[in-house]
């Protein structure tokens, strides 16, 4: 079993992740509903959220292992807790400008930089028993499964009885959660991923640190020349074009082209969002039957399909198309997930896991902000609808990169991946 250490830790990304879900849904309500935001600012503001990762997306990792994987989650949850807390007495104040809501959305997407290459790259330092990796991958990802479900619903009703500024106070109170648990994790370990002195914390093998660009570049080298590593990171760019197409356009296509209710939102995206904690307990067994890369190529199908579906959405069914595409996206996400971030754990040498995380994530989530604000040209030219059905086209792309790759030949998770 996981040790106890990993339970804190994973206790502590748990609620963060709570706190994320609930701002989706209760930031662009905000901007649409105090700051007069159109769809273009919408669509400006959850750039905002995903821009951090292409600005400091690659020097994120270098910066991570010198300051210790939990410190880095640490001190992440620390700013992003002060945002949504100032964001939220502002709201209640009723100085609740979109150039505020600009800056905090910053604020939080460089928290969440921080944070996911941290997490993304800890479940070998917590879990020595690489047999166990699958199994603690599942929980992290059964994590962010139990976030897509529960965080909508939480958010949709504090909005619709608190107004946003409720919701938003909650997300506050999630990360200060999370500081606690991943603090008292971080005084239970050692310096291996509490400080930056251990090699594996710092990227460092007994000599001298070498410059940031130069471990920077050391990274992107690294997972150019690492077949599965760039298959996986291409795969995951093409496809988060289109879902942070999705995301953005997610609540005003809900709200102004279905006329639903926050709370009637919020039901239909955490009744969709079962599917994630079910094909995330799943995954291991669908990769011991199929083999990890056909698992990954069937469960790509959903996830791309559940966005043309959701796009459908439409007349007295409406509400019942976009959960059934939610549900999809999450049936097809949670395998995805759980089966290429254990691919990637092993196909990773331990002293290079957080630059490689990190150069997987700047270009795979860098893409995130492109989509975002695609989809707010899109919709303000060409309307809401077209920008949704755009993103499942999109979302689409993804599957050259995951079929013309090794990917699809790889039956075991844990077979030798590294390269050169």
């Amino acid at each position: 079993m996981p040790s106890r250490r990993f339970n804190l830790v994973w206790a502590g990304q748990s609620v963060s992740l709570l706190g994320d879900q609930v701002t989706l849904i209760a930031l662009p309500l905000l901007a649409t509903g105090y700051a007069a935001a159109s769809t273009f600012d919408v669509g400006v503001l959850g750039m905002c959220l995903r821009l951090p990762f292409l600005l400091i997306g690659l020097p994120a990792g270098v910066w991570v292992t010198r300051s210790g994987l939990l410190r880095s989650m640490i001190s992440s949850d620390i700013a992003r807790g002060i945002a949504t807390g100032l964001l939220t007495a502002a709201a209640l104040a009723g100085l609740a400008r979109l150039p505020l809501l600009i800056a905090a959305a910053g604020v939080v997407g460089t928290g969440t930089v921080f944070f996911q290459v941290a997490y993304q790259s800890l479940v070998p330092e917590l879990v020595p028993d690489e047999g166990r990796w699958h199994t603690a991958n599942a929980r992290l990802t059964l994590s962010e499964s139990v976030a897509l479900l529960l965080g909508p619903a939480l958010g949709g009703v504090i909005v619709g009885v608190l107004a946003p500024a409720g919701a938003l106070a909650v997300d506050a109170g999630t990360y200060t959660l999370s500081v606690l648990t991943l603090t008292f994790a971080a005084r239970r370990g050692g310096p291996r991923v509490g400080t930056a002195t251990a090699g594996v914390a710092t990227g460092a093998a007994g000599g001298p640190r070498r410059s940031l660009r130069a471990q920077v570049l050391d990274g992107i080298a690294y997972v150019a020349r690492t077949p599965v590593l760039n298959a996986l990171m291409w795969t995951g760019a093409a496809y988060n074009l289109g879902s942070a197409m999705f995301d953005s356009m997610l609540v005003v296509f809900a709200v102004h082209v279905l006329h639903l209710t926050p709370l009637r939102l919020g039901i239909a995206v955490a009744a969709g969002g079962a599917g994630f904690p079910v094909s995330s307990m799943l995954s291991g067994r669908i990769s011991r039957r199929l083999g990890a890369g056909p698992a990954l190529i069937l469960a790509a199908i959903p996830s791309v399909g559940g966005i043309v579906v959701a796009s459908m959405a439409t007349g007295p069914w409406g509400e019942w198309l976009l959960a059934a595409g939610i549900l999809l996206v999450g049936l097809g996400q949670g395998c995805f997930a759980v089966i290429a971030s254990t691919l990637r754990q092993f196909a990773s040498a331990p002293a290079m896991r957080a630059r490689a995380t990190a150069v997987h994530r700047f270009v795979s989530w860098g893409a995130l902000p492109v989509g975002s604000l695609a989809a707010g040209v899109i919709g303000q030219a060409f309307g809401i609808r077209v920008a949704v059905i755009t993103a499942g086209l999109t979302a689409a792309t993804c599957f050259w990169p995951l079929l013309a790759s090794p990917l699809r030949a790889i039956h075991r998770e844990s077979m030798e991946l590294g390269g050169g």
